[in-house]
């Protein structure tokens, strides 16, 4: 799910990276916790690997940011825009070769095959596709985990649109697609709840509303950060504080619902812009606070984790669940009820899949993503006036 962000960007915020970093955690610990299911160290963060999953949300936010981020800087700071087919080109380099390589790896050591209702042909045509999510028989096959990628590239497509829409008036286009989302998440919830709901609530029109929380986010930070008022640094310190403390209540009230069917399907009705409201006042809050605070998430070991997390993301269950088939560490049926061996696999499979996933991002995804096309041009902070060439990664 970094597949929106882009290593060569010159201008990348690093909080956004931190911000990825903890996200691919939480989808980690969440989906290592189903096979595992190792308590919290206390008990009172038990609600985090359970709701683990938010962290799919936030990649869609953090999606929605990073790809109009640089329309934004364009339309409002008069930087060169964006051609479409440098675009579409960026993102189908990112996300098309890791994606292919992990389904013929998922084939070749037999883990696709084994997926309920698997078949192959069909499995393999829908997910080059990425239309596999608009059919129940295709919808978790080869590894459940991509369905975030259906979402992903068809919000790509859609973008064109979008943007159109956005640029005309940003606040009812976010409006606009909060409204969309949740009457769609409603309407599946009126007439499929005990059927397809849980499938299609998770498609694009039901993640709309995050990926505009995400495009109203970048067009505040780009729109307003020139506005600097005394104390406001530790003001918007504090509003992240705010954020945090909103965004672990939402997961709080999330993890509430366990016990009911469907229960994180239908918490997010309506509440899921809730969550995207949290993740827009917790982002721009870090992104407009002093650097000193910035490193909270700005710093070495969750910028690893960003750079890493598109193919840490694509491996991990299909990895976890392996470990588990290859009883590596060894255990005796039913290992759910063994206390040392939870601890033990949780640890091997965080390990195996954070190394695995950064071997194949340094010699397989980034030499392919210095890739450019013939008729790209430079970098905006080559040519827009103002602005130094190494003035990107450290700048707040």
């Amino acid at each position: 799910m970094a597949a929106s962000g882009d290593f060569a960007e010159p201008r990348r915020l690093g909080v956004l990276d931190g911000l990825r970093g903890l996200a691919v955690l939480l989808v980690l610990w969440y989906h290592v916790w189903e096979i595992s299911f190792l308590p919290a160290p206390v008990s009172w963060l038990q609600f985090v690997p359970e709701t683990g999953f938010i962290g799919v949300t936030l990649f869609f936010y953090l999606s929605g940011f990073v790809i109009a981020y640089p329309f934004i800087r364009h339309w409002l700071a008069g930087g060169p825009p964006q051609r479409w087919g440098e675009f579409a080109w960026r993102r189908f380099i990112k996300i098309m070769p890791s994606y292919s390589l992990f389904i013929v790896i998922a084939y070749a050591i037999g883990f696709a095959q084994k997926q309920p209702g698997a078949s192959a042909p069909v499995d393999i045509v829908t997910h080059l596709l990425f239309v596999h999510t608009w059919f129940a028989q295709t919808y978790g096959t080869i590894s459940g985990v991509l369905w975030t990628l259906g979402v992903e590239v068809e919000f790509y497509i859609v973008f064109p649109l979008v943007w159109w829409c956005f640029r005309r008036n940003p606040w009812f286009t976010t409006a606009g697609a909060v409204l969309i989302a949740v009457a769609w998440r409603a309407w599946l919830a009126h007439c499929c709840i005990h059927t397809s709901f849980g499938e299609y609530s998770e498609n694009l029109p039901g993640y709309l509303d995050i990926f505009l929380f995400g495009a109203i986010s970048a067009y505040c930070y780009v729109r307003f950060r020139p506005f600097r008022w005394r104390g406001g640094g530790i003001a918007s310190a504090l509003v992240s504080i705010a954020g945090a403390a909103w965004l672990v209540w939402l997961l709080q009230s999330l993890y509430a619902y366990r016990l009911y069917d469907l229960w994180s399907n239908v918490w997010q009705i309506d509440r899921r812009p809730l969550l995207g409201a949290a993740f827009s006042v917790l982002a721009l809050g870090f992104l407009w606070a002093p650097r000193w605070w910035q490193w909270l998430l700005d710093n070495p070991p969750l910028r690893f984790l960003a750079t890493i997390s598109y193919n840490l993301y694509l491996y991990h269950q299909m990895l976890a669940r392996e470990l588990l088939a290859w009883r590596i560490p060894p255990y005796i049926p039913p290992a759910q009820y063994d206390p040392v061996w939870q601890p033990q696999f949780t640890a091997v499979a965080f390990s195996a899949t954070i190394v695995q996933a950064t071997i194949v991002t340094y010699v397989f995804e980034r030499p392919l993503l210095r890739v450019r096309l013939p008729w790209s041009r430079p970098r905006d902070n080559e040519t827009t006036p103002g602005i130094k060439p190494d003035a990107g990664r450290k700048r707040t």
